[in-house]
Protein backbone atom coordinates (compact mmCIF):
# COMPACT_ATOMS: atom_id res chain seq x y z
CA UNK A 1 0.00 0.00 0.00
CA UNK A 2 1.25 3.48 -0.83
CA UNK A 3 2.68 5.43 2.09
CA UNK A 4 0.69 8.29 3.44
CA UNK A 5 3.44 10.76 2.68
CA UNK A 6 4.21 9.52 -0.83
CA UNK A 7 4.79 12.03 -3.58
CA UNK A 8 1.71 10.93 -5.55
CA UNK A 9 -0.68 11.46 -2.65
CA UNK A 10 0.94 14.63 -1.33
CA UNK A 11 1.45 16.51 -4.58
CA UNK A 12 -0.87 14.86 -7.11
CA UNK A 13 -3.87 17.13 -6.35
CA UNK A 14 -1.60 20.17 -6.27
CA UNK A 15 -0.18 19.34 -9.71
CA UNK A 16 -3.72 19.19 -11.11
CA UNK A 17 -4.45 22.59 -9.58
CA UNK A 18 -1.14 23.94 -10.88
CA UNK A 19 -1.94 22.92 -14.47
CA UNK A 20 -5.34 24.63 -14.31
CA UNK A 21 -3.82 27.66 -12.57
CA UNK A 22 -1.24 27.98 -15.36
CA UNK A 23 -4.06 28.10 -17.91
CA UNK A 24 -5.74 30.77 -15.77
CA UNK A 25 -2.50 32.75 -15.71
CA UNK A 26 -2.39 32.62 -19.51
CA UNK A 27 -5.92 34.00 -19.57
CA UNK A 28 -4.94 36.75 -17.13
CA UNK A 29 -1.93 37.63 -19.27
CA UNK A 30 -4.18 38.03 -22.31
CA UNK A 31 -6.61 40.14 -20.31
CA UNK A 32 -3.78 42.36 -19.09
CA UNK A 33 -2.55 42.96 -22.65
CA UNK A 34 -6.14 43.75 -23.66
CA UNK A 35 -6.39 46.23 -20.77
CA UNK A 36 -3.16 48.00 -21.72
CA UNK A 37 -4.33 48.28 -25.33
CA UNK A 38 -7.84 49.64 -24.79
CA UNK A 39 -7.70 51.51 -21.47
CA UNK A 40 -4.67 53.75 -21.73
CA UNK A 41 -6.89 56.65 -20.58
CA UNK A 42 -7.31 55.17 -17.10
CA UNK A 43 -5.67 57.01 -14.24
CA UNK A 44 -2.02 56.35 -13.46
CA UNK A 45 -2.91 55.12 -9.98
CA UNK A 46 -5.27 52.48 -11.35
CA UNK A 47 -2.80 51.36 -14.02
CA UNK A 48 -0.03 51.05 -11.42
CA UNK A 49 -2.35 49.09 -9.15
CA UNK A 50 -3.31 46.71 -11.98
CA UNK A 51 0.35 46.27 -12.91
CA UNK A 52 1.22 45.51 -9.29
CA UNK A 53 -1.48 42.84 -8.98
CA UNK A 54 -0.47 41.29 -12.30
CA UNK A 55 3.18 41.21 -11.15
CA UNK A 56 2.09 39.44 -7.96
CA UNK A 57 0.27 36.90 -10.11
CA UNK A 58 3.40 36.43 -12.21
CA UNK A 59 5.56 35.87 -9.13
CA UNK A 60 2.98 33.40 -7.83
CA UNK A 61 3.09 31.48 -11.12
CA UNK A 62 6.89 31.30 -11.16
CA UNK A 63 6.86 30.22 -7.49
CA UNK A 64 4.52 27.33 -8.36
CA UNK A 65 6.74 26.37 -11.30
CA UNK A 66 9.83 26.42 -9.08
CA UNK A 67 8.09 24.45 -6.36
CA UNK A 68 6.97 21.59 -8.58
CA UNK A 69 10.31 21.58 -10.39
CA UNK A 70 11.99 21.09 -7.02
CA UNK A 71 9.52 18.42 -5.86
CA UNK A 72 8.99 16.44 -9.04
CA UNK A 73 12.31 16.92 -10.90
CA UNK A 74 15.12 17.86 -8.52
CA UNK A 75 13.95 15.52 -5.77
CA UNK A 76 12.79 12.71 -8.04
CA UNK A 77 15.72 10.39 -7.36
CA UNK A 78 16.60 11.82 -3.95
CA UNK A 79 16.08 9.77 -0.79
CA UNK A 80 16.49 12.81 1.46
CA UNK A 81 13.70 13.36 3.96
CA UNK A 82 13.89 17.08 3.19
CA UNK A 83 12.74 16.41 -0.37
CA UNK A 84 9.88 14.11 0.59
CA UNK A 85 8.53 15.66 3.79
CA UNK A 86 9.37 19.40 3.82
CA UNK A 87 7.81 22.18 1.77
CA UNK A 88 10.24 24.02 -0.53
CA UNK A 89 10.73 27.73 -0.05
CA UNK A 90 8.83 28.39 -3.28
CA UNK A 91 5.68 27.14 -1.57
CA UNK A 92 6.02 29.89 1.05
CA UNK A 93 6.45 32.48 -1.68
CA UNK A 94 3.46 31.13 -3.61
CA UNK A 95 1.16 31.17 -0.58
CA UNK A 96 2.33 34.66 0.37
CA UNK A 97 1.73 36.02 -3.16
CA UNK A 98 -1.70 34.38 -3.31
CA UNK A 99 -2.72 36.07 -0.05
CA UNK A 100 -1.59 39.45 -1.35
CA UNK A 101 -3.45 38.98 -4.64
CA UNK A 102 -6.70 38.09 -2.88
CA UNK A 103 -6.38 41.07 -0.55
CA UNK A 104 -5.52 43.47 -3.39
CA UNK A 105 -8.53 42.37 -5.44
CA UNK A 106 -10.74 42.64 -2.38
CA UNK A 107 -9.51 46.22 -1.96
CA UNK A 108 -10.35 46.87 -5.61
CA UNK A 109 -13.91 45.66 -5.06
CA UNK A 110 -14.24 47.43 -1.71
CA UNK A 111 -13.51 50.73 -3.41
CA UNK A 112 -16.27 49.99 -5.92
CA UNK A 113 -18.65 49.15 -3.09
CA UNK A 114 -17.72 52.41 -1.35
CA UNK A 115 -18.69 54.32 -4.51
CA UNK A 116 -21.79 52.31 -5.39
CA UNK A 117 -23.22 52.52 -1.86
CA UNK A 118 -22.55 56.28 -1.78
CA UNK A 119 -19.99 55.97 1.02
CA UNK A 120 -21.91 53.60 3.27
CA UNK A 121 -19.45 53.13 6.13
CA UNK A 122 -21.25 50.20 7.77
CA UNK A 123 -21.36 47.97 4.71
CA UNK A 124 -17.89 48.93 3.53
CA UNK A 125 -16.49 48.50 7.04
CA UNK A 126 -17.91 44.98 7.43
CA UNK A 127 -16.44 43.94 4.08
CA UNK A 128 -13.08 45.45 5.10
CA UNK A 129 -13.11 43.37 8.29
CA UNK A 130 -13.60 40.13 6.37
CA UNK A 131 -10.95 41.07 3.79
CA UNK A 132 -8.44 41.93 6.52
CA UNK A 133 -9.26 38.74 8.44
CA UNK A 134 -8.62 36.69 5.32
CA UNK A 135 -5.25 38.40 4.86
CA UNK A 136 -4.21 37.99 8.51
CA UNK A 137 -5.08 34.30 8.60
CA UNK A 138 -3.23 33.82 5.33
CA UNK A 139 -0.16 35.56 6.74
CA UNK A 140 -0.29 33.33 9.83
CA UNK A 141 -0.36 30.30 7.55
CA UNK A 142 2.65 31.67 5.64
CA UNK A 143 4.51 32.21 8.91
CA UNK A 144 3.82 28.67 10.10
CA UNK A 145 5.11 27.04 6.96
CA UNK A 146 8.13 29.37 6.97
CA UNK A 147 9.26 28.02 10.34
CA UNK A 148 8.12 24.39 10.13
CA UNK A 149 8.12 23.65 6.35
CA UNK A 150 5.51 21.03 7.23
CA UNK A 151 2.67 20.12 4.81
CA UNK A 152 0.44 19.60 7.85
CA UNK A 153 0.64 23.31 8.67
CA UNK A 154 -0.59 24.16 5.18
CA UNK A 155 -3.20 21.47 4.67
CA UNK A 156 -4.16 20.52 8.21
CA UNK A 157 -4.30 23.72 10.23
CA UNK A 158 -7.40 25.85 10.66
CA UNK A 159 -5.70 29.16 9.78
CA UNK A 160 -5.77 28.43 6.05
CA UNK A 161 -9.37 27.30 6.36
CA UNK A 162 -10.25 30.48 8.26
CA UNK A 163 -8.64 32.58 5.55
CA UNK A 164 -10.72 30.84 2.89
CA UNK A 165 -13.93 31.26 4.93
CA UNK A 166 -13.31 34.98 5.50
CA UNK A 167 -12.48 35.45 1.82
CA UNK A 168 -15.65 33.64 0.73
CA UNK A 169 -17.80 35.74 3.09
CA UNK A 170 -16.14 38.87 1.76
CA UNK A 171 -16.97 37.82 -1.81
CA UNK A 172 -20.58 37.07 -0.88
CA UNK A 173 -21.02 40.47 0.76
CA UNK A 174 -19.41 42.30 -2.17
CA UNK A 175 -21.52 40.42 -4.71
CA UNK A 176 -24.74 40.90 -2.75
CA UNK A 177 -24.08 44.59 -2.16
CA UNK A 178 -23.35 45.32 -5.82
CA UNK A 179 -26.47 43.46 -6.91
CA UNK A 180 -28.69 45.18 -4.34
CA UNK A 181 -27.59 48.73 -5.00
CA UNK A 182 -27.46 48.43 -8.79
CA UNK A 183 -30.55 46.32 -9.40
CA UNK A 184 -32.90 47.79 -12.05
CA UNK A 185 -35.80 48.31 -9.64
CA UNK A 186 -33.64 50.55 -7.48
CA UNK A 187 -31.97 52.52 -10.28
CA UNK A 188 -35.23 53.00 -12.16
CA UNK A 189 -33.95 51.45 -15.41
CA UNK A 190 -36.43 48.60 -15.81
CA UNK A 191 -37.87 48.85 -19.30
CA UNK A 192 -35.19 50.25 -21.59
CA UNK A 193 -31.90 48.40 -22.32
CA UNK A 194 -29.94 48.70 -19.11
CA UNK A 195 -26.18 48.76 -19.61
CA UNK A 196 -25.65 49.38 -15.92
CA UNK A 197 -27.36 46.04 -15.33
CA UNK A 198 -24.86 44.36 -17.66
CA UNK A 199 -22.00 45.77 -15.60
CA UNK A 200 -23.75 44.52 -12.45
CA UNK A 201 -24.06 41.05 -13.93
CA UNK A 202 -20.35 41.04 -14.66
CA UNK A 203 -19.56 42.02 -11.06
CA UNK A 204 -21.88 39.34 -9.72
CA UNK A 205 -20.69 36.57 -12.04
CA UNK A 206 -16.99 37.16 -11.38
CA UNK A 207 -17.61 37.52 -7.64
CA UNK A 208 -19.46 34.21 -7.59
CA UNK A 209 -16.67 32.54 -9.55
CA UNK A 210 -13.97 33.42 -7.02
CA UNK A 211 -16.39 32.71 -4.17
CA UNK A 212 -17.07 29.18 -5.46
CA UNK A 213 -13.34 28.42 -5.54
CA UNK A 214 -12.95 29.66 -1.94
CA UNK A 215 -16.00 27.69 -0.76
CA UNK A 216 -14.68 24.55 -2.49
CA UNK A 217 -11.46 24.95 -0.54
CA UNK A 218 -13.40 25.29 2.72
CA UNK A 219 -15.53 22.22 1.97
CA UNK A 220 -12.46 20.11 1.19
CA UNK A 221 -10.92 21.18 4.50
CA UNK A 222 -14.08 20.04 6.28
CA UNK A 223 -14.45 16.64 4.63
CA UNK A 224 -10.82 15.60 4.92
CA UNK A 225 -10.55 12.99 7.65
CA UNK A 226 -7.25 11.25 7.04
CA UNK A 227 -3.75 11.88 5.78
CA UNK A 228 -4.74 10.32 2.48
CA UNK A 229 -7.20 13.04 1.51
CA UNK A 230 -5.94 16.12 3.36
CA UNK A 231 -4.05 17.33 0.29
CA UNK A 232 -7.10 17.68 -1.97
CA UNK A 233 -7.53 21.30 -0.87
CA UNK A 234 -4.36 22.07 -2.85
CA UNK A 235 -6.43 22.02 -6.05
CA UNK A 236 -8.58 25.11 -5.28
CA UNK A 237 -5.70 26.56 -3.26
CA UNK A 238 -3.55 26.69 -6.40
CA UNK A 239 -6.36 28.40 -8.30
CA UNK A 240 -7.30 31.03 -5.74
CA UNK A 241 -4.86 33.81 -6.66
CA UNK A 242 -5.34 33.40 -10.43
CA UNK A 243 -9.12 33.33 -10.01
CA UNK A 244 -9.15 36.68 -8.25
CA UNK A 245 -6.73 38.18 -10.78
CA UNK A 246 -8.93 37.09 -13.69
CA UNK A 247 -12.03 38.33 -11.88
CA UNK A 248 -10.64 41.85 -11.53
CA UNK A 249 -9.35 41.99 -15.10
CA UNK A 250 -12.65 40.72 -16.51
CA UNK A 251 -14.61 43.44 -14.69
CA UNK A 252 -12.26 46.14 -15.97
CA UNK A 253 -12.21 44.88 -19.55
CA UNK A 254 -15.98 44.44 -19.68
CA UNK A 255 -16.27 48.23 -19.95
CA UNK A 256 -15.25 48.12 -23.60
CA UNK A 257 -18.06 45.87 -24.86
CA UNK A 258 -20.63 47.61 -22.65
CA UNK A 259 -19.61 51.04 -23.94
CA UNK A 260 -19.76 49.86 -27.54
CA UNK A 261 -23.28 48.56 -27.07
CA UNK A 262 -24.22 51.80 -25.35
CA UNK A 263 -22.86 53.87 -28.23
CA UNK A 264 -24.84 51.81 -30.73
CA UNK A 265 -27.98 52.35 -28.68
CA UNK A 266 -27.69 56.10 -28.24
CA UNK A 267 -26.12 56.85 -31.64
CA UNK A 268 -22.52 57.51 -30.59
CA UNK A 269 -23.63 59.72 -27.76
CA UNK A 270 -21.06 61.06 -25.34
CA UNK A 271 -23.19 59.87 -22.41
CA UNK A 272 -21.32 57.58 -20.05
CA UNK A 273 -22.38 54.93 -17.60
CA UNK A 274 -22.79 56.40 -14.09
CA UNK A 275 -20.15 54.16 -12.56
CA UNK A 276 -17.59 54.13 -15.36
CA UNK A 277 -15.67 57.31 -14.39
CA UNK A 278 -15.33 55.94 -10.84
CA UNK A 279 -13.74 52.74 -12.09
CA UNK A 280 -10.84 54.60 -13.63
Amino acid sequence: MMAANSTDIMWGPGVIGFVIATAFYGTAFGQYIFYLKYFSQDSKRLKLFIMMVFCLGTINEFALIGMYWSILISCRRSTSLVCTTELPWQMLLGVFMSCLIVFAVHCFYIHRVWIITEHNRLITGIICVFATTSLVFGMITSGLIFFTRSPADLFGKKWAQGSAVAGALCDILITGTVWWFLRPARTGNVRRPNYLEQLTQMFVNMGLFSCIVAITMVVLYQVQNSRLDQFYSAVPGSLLGKTYLNSMMAVLNARKSIRERQQLEVGLSSMELPTIPTIR
